[in-house]
């Protein structure tokens, strides 16, 4: 006894549907679709329009079992209290390497891991069982080549700042572009450039800018530990404001620790530019929408993204691809004119 409704499911059209309504063999569907050979532009117009026609999906677990690939890559990032992609430098690199893997054919799927050895080299077992083609680790210098490298997956190490022996790295020169963002405190009228960061003086954004006062003649700044959080920045910024002799320019080493501080001085009644100016680091999407707009120092995501995914996927690198850093100002900076910052006394 039926109810005048059927459960069967509509079946599928597979590549033989294709390859019937077109005229033409399985093995040229196959070749048109993945690549597998050239085919004449007449006949892959006449596939294409038959796969639209039927509404066709190749099957990616069969062709990644064929194949030994699925055609993915996973972006592996730290498992850890503060997310990473609350920072919108993070979320800006990321949305540029699932850019770049897609431009390529790929997709890139994303996932929080520890990097505690023993953990990442199940993760990066893990990977290779589902037929994964590459890890782009951002890790900072935090994975064990040791502990993953045996697993014989690709990988490429992000957000890194000097090369690693053995280690294909992408990353921005850190040191440079800090120097940079100080050098341009300095070089409009500042006299002491205080910093607010990571207080470890092995740090490349703060190596950066004790090399620019050093470079300048101009004994360095106070250093506040305000890390790479907009909180970090806030503390450290109210610790400024209460200062008799507060310093009259900050370089934070991260645009959310600027942020941070931003919002401290407008509460203590700090005026900047006037007061104290600001110049950050990242060049994230919200440094142009704070109060003031914040002159920052962008890392340039889009070529780093680009030669990542391209190391990972086997184009000729050096190991490590260092890029450099571009200052872009805006009004926290307090400098406008065209002539740019002075030079340093000799």
């Amino acid at each position: 006894m039926t109810n005048g409704t059927s459960d069967e499911r509509p079946r599928k059209p597979t590549r033989r549907d294709v390859a019937r309504l077109a005229g033409v063999s399985d093995a040229l569907v196959s070749y048109a679709l993945n690549g597998g050979a050239p085919v004449a532009p007449g006949t892959r117009r006449r596939i294409l329009a038959a796969v639209a026609e039927l509404g066709y999906r190749p099957n990616q677990a069969a062709r990644a079992l064929r194949s030994g690939s699925a055609r993915t890559l996973v972006l592996a990032v730290p498992d850890r209290e503060d997310p990473v992609f609350a920072n919108p430098f993070f979320a800006e690199y990321a949305a540029a390497i699932e850019s770049a893997a897609w431009e390529r054919g790929y997709a890139l799927y994303t996932t929080a891991t520890s990097f505690e050895p023993d953990r990442l080299r199940a993760r990066f077992e893990e990977f290779a069982a589902r037929m994964v083609d590459g890890v782009l680790v951002l890790s900072s210098g935090a994975a064990d080549p040791g502990a993953i490298d045996p697993v014989g997956l690709p990988w490429v190490e992000l957000n890194v700042s000097s090369a690693r022996a053995g280690v294909a790295s992408v990353g921005t020169d850190l040191q440079a572009g800090a120097e940079q963002a100080t050098a341009h405190l300095l070089g409009h009228g500042a006299q002491q450039v205080a910093f607010v960061g990571e207080p470890n003086a092995r740090e490349p954004r703060h190596r950066g800018w004790r090399a620019a006062c050093e470079r300048w003649g101009v004994p360095p700044g106070r250093v506040y530990d305000g890390g790479y959080t907009r909180e970090g920045g806030y503390v450290s910024g109210l610790q400024i404001a209460d200062e008799d002799d507060r310093p009259d320019a900050v370089f934070a080493a991260s645009d959310r620790t600027a942020v941070g501080v931003l919002r401290a001085f407008h509460e203590c009644g700090v005026r900047v530019p006037d007061d104290v100016a600001v110049v950050a680091f990242d060049g994230s999407w919200e440094a142009e929408y704070t109060w003031p707009p914040l002159t920052t120092v962008r890392q340039p995501v889009v070529p780093m993204a680009a030669a990542a995914v391209g190391r990972l996927l086997g184009e000729p690198e050096t190991e490590h691809r260092e890029f450099p850093a571009e200052l872009v100002v805006r009004a926290s900076c307090g400098a406008h004119d065209a002539h740019g910052p002075a030079t340093p006394a000799q």
